[in-house]
């Protein structure tokens, strides 16, 4: 029976941002992964040659000022990571029926722009923009969320969240613009915490258009960069990582959590267990129920979790650069209606479907040059979807699904390969591989539950102070990921930190040193700027 200080459940960024964090601060780690591949939404996989990252597609708050950036400095993983910005005058391209509008770095800019298109709206475009930055900078505030339990100081440092922030998107908008195309252009990035404009809190909303007014970035090498980087981090400080390791449940002892056992039976004993499961698995199939209060084991039979990705993986022999195409991403929708992709998304009959409201597109060869010297690209597609179009293939396992499934993706592929060339013509007579993920996928190799791509569904009862916290009312028992915090790698990130201070009862930038540590940056779009070392293909994941 192995002992350690603390064991982690699942080596998503941030499992394994809390089990670095540990190793530093001298306890005894292990981390567990079921997968062979350790990131879990951060890994990078290889298809046929070519390279894909399907959970990370850019990444915000690395400037000087940024958290993220802070934490990885401080968490000595920055000598191990190079990031390349994304185009700057449009990190994302929204692309609106036939309309194009580029989203560029900077929040002023961003607003000016807005207004040179939509002069009419002006007022409004600068009262969305007050309105969003003071809720972020009240976020902001809000962490630690033990600044919450104070309710007599939330109308004062929070009057914009309170006010705004638990409305629809799509309520708030009505207060500032009213232009179809221009509401579009503000709520078509709601894929980044998967919520429809008129559901989606506008808290939640506000802290992601805030989190990018500094612009994006990729990791050089791909997805698989930043768990690599923390898992020798890890190694360096004496943490250890068992992959292809299941963890079967969380032991508890006396109301307290005292270690893991293994899919084979093995014990390992810990001090404090932290799980980096989704809620659905951690207290759906880790905990035994008799160790959960009856409200929580209430909570998790109706809890709602995210939309789930249809994800189509392209190798292409096509000049994409010449056709329209750099490093930043593009957000398409074949109308207005934003709304239109979650209710698609919903259908149980996919194949009937004949086209895709929405799609998220990038190229992440033109992010990363450096990724191939043979013209070749590589492409990720993604639309919504969940696992109701795949009922009747839940629980079988990859490759015994039969034709019907393989039928399926095919016509699914060809939608999503028709709906690219409505913004890249020609695009579909130059594929070399093709590839697509469904959300059962993302439940084999992830354990994910439902698929989800955020964890719990991010309604107002799933944010901010009633999202799972980091400190369960198990001793000993902690938790973190997208259902903890925020979504997004920034979130999960934070959470891991946070779980590690819970551990080791200290406040979260103790755990952090920068000394020596200084990221580095390089523009996509200038790889005669990057140092030689960096233009040559990097080793592959």
């Amino acid at each position: 029976m192995e002992h350690y200080d603390a064991v982690v459940v699942g080596s998503g960024s941030g499992g394994l941002t809390a089990a670095v964090a540990l190793a530093r601060a001298g306890r005894r780690v292990a981390v567990f992964e079921q997968h062979t591949i350790p990131g879990g939404y951060s890994q990078s996989f290889s298809l046929e040659g070519f390279q894909f990252s399907p959970g990370i597609h850019y990444i915000g708050q690395l400037g000087p000022e940024g958290r993220l950036r802070r934490i990885y400095e401080g968490l000595g993983v920055a000598e191990d990571l190079v990031f390349l910005e994304l185009d700057t005058d449009g990190y994302d391209r929204v692309f609106v029926g036939d309309d194009r509008f580029d989203i560029p770095k900077g929040r002023e800019h961003f607003r000016e722009r807005l207004c040179e298109r939509f002069p009419a709206e002006a007022r409004g475009i600068d009262g969305y923009f007050a309105a969003v930055s003071r809720m972020s900078d009240e976020l902001a505030w809000a962490h630690p969320p033990d600044r919450l339990r104070d309710a007599a100081l939330l109308p004062v440092r929070m009057p914009t969240v309170l006010r705004h922030g638990w409305r629809p998107l799509a309520r708030f908008l009505d207060d500032f613009v009213s232009d179809p195309l221009l509401r579009a252009i503000l709520s078509i990035q709601s894929g980044d915490h998967g919520m429809a404009p008129k559901r989606a809190p506008a808290a939640l909303h506000a802290g992601l258009q805030s989190y990018y007014f500094d612009g994006a970035c990729y990791p050089r090498g791909g997805g698989h960069a930043i768990p690599d980087a923390l898992v020798k981090q890890l190694v360096r400080h004496g943490g250890e990582l068992f992959l292809g390791t299941e963890v079967e449940r969380i032991l508890v002892e006396n109301g307290r959590a005292c270690g893991v056992e293994l899919a084979d039976g093995r014990e390992v004993r810990a001090r404090a267990v932290v799980s980096n499961a989704d809620p659905g698995v951690t207290w759906g199939r880790l905990v035994d129920p008799a160790h959960q209060t009856a409200r929580l084991r209430r909570r998790i039979a109706r809890m709602q979790y995210s939309v789930s990705t249809l994800s189509l993986f392209l190798g292409v022999d096509m000049d994409l650069r010449a056709a329209g195409l750099d490093s930043g991403n593009v957000w398409y929708s074949r109308t207005p209606d934003i709304d239109a992709a979650y209710r698609s998304a919903e259908l149980r009959d996919l194949s009937r479907l004949d086209h895709m409201p929405a799609l998220f597109f990038n190229v992440t060869t033109l992010k990363d040059p450096s990724l191939r010297a043979d013209g070749l690209h590589t492409v990720e597609a993604l639309a919504l979807g969940t696992p109701r179009g795949f009922e009747r293939w839940r629980g079988s396992r990859p490759g015994a699904r039969g034709p019907e499934y393989a039928a399926l993706k095919e016509h699914l592929s060809d939608v999503i390969v028709r709906e690219i060339e409505r913004f890249v013509p020609g695009f579909g007579d130059h594929l070399v591989l093709r590839a697509l993920g469904t959300p059962l996928t993302n439940m084999h190799y992830l354990h994910a539950t439902e698929g989800s791509i955020y964890g719990t569904e991010k309604t107002v009862r799933n944010l901010g102070p009633f999202s799972f916290p980091v400190r369960t009312h198990l001793d000993g028992l902690f938790q973190c990921g997208a259902s903890t915090f925020a979504p997004g790698i920034h979130g999960v990130t934070t959470s891991g930190l946070a779980a590690a201070a819970s551990v080791v009862g200290c406040p979260e930038d103790e755990l952090l040193d920068a000394r020596g540590q200084s990221l580095r940056i390089y523009p996509s779009e200038d790889v005669a700027s990057w140092p030689a070392a960096l233009r040559s293909p990097p080793r592959a994941a």
